[in-house]
């Protein structure tokens, strides 16, 4: 068969060299995403906790346990799409809803530290902290700090399991290697030097 069609022999195996390339480049940044991609801030007091829109159950927990831990007196949710449903979430977790801030216009991590500084800025924050997926709280929390930098930024992570190390990246690999190509589009536009 491949003497009738000798092409498509090179073209599988062009395609057969890029698949193998793709593994052997994809699965290390997999593998080791929790190394690469979390950025760990805590912090024992803030003046807010800001919710970043875009995943609605574990973010919405994660914020409701630090404000129930007393952490920040405020929560402020910053994100289109999820945005509403965050916040009816956090008043079924007990947050008051006079406690609870929003801005639901942002499509971006960029947008959501430029308008949550927009926002809150009349409330003079000294520390806010974050809430967000563990694969995107090193590109939210360094967008954020260049954003706002006279604010001290803390980052709580959250994650599918009971802790961190022993859930599997591979369930959410989809959204760690666009967290890999998203983190090079913001060096490149935002956090150049």
């Amino acid at each position: 068969m491949w003497q009738r069609f000798p092409r498509l022999g090179a073209w599988l195996a062009v395609l057969g060299g890029f698949s193998l390339l793709a593994v052997l480049t994809l699965v290390p940044l997999v593998r080791y995403s929790k190394s690469l991609l979390v950025a760990d801030a805590p912090q024992q007091r803030a003046d807010w906790i800001v919710v970043l829109g875009g995943e609605s159950g574990q973010r919405v927990i994660g914020a409701a346990e630090l404000f129930h831990q007393g952490r920040a007196p405020f929560v402020f949710v910053s994100g289109e799409g999820d945005c509403r449903l965050i916040v009816k979430r956090l008043v079924m977790a007990g947050v008051p809803r006079a406690r609870i801030g929003y801005e639901c216009l942002s499509k971006s991590t960029y947008q959501n530290a430029q308008f949550t500084r927009h926002y809150l800025a009349a409330q003079q924050p000294r520390r806010i902290t974050l809430v967000t997926s563990w694969f995107h709280s090193r590109r939210a929390l360094e967008t954020f700090r260049r954003a706002w930098p006279e604010v001290d930024w803390g980052m709580h992570m959250v994650y599918p399991g009971d802790d961190l190390y022993h859930s599997l990246a591979i369930n959410e690999a989809g959204a760690v290697l666009s967290e890999y190509l998203k983190i090079l589009v913001y060096s490149v536009r935002y956090w150049t030097f």
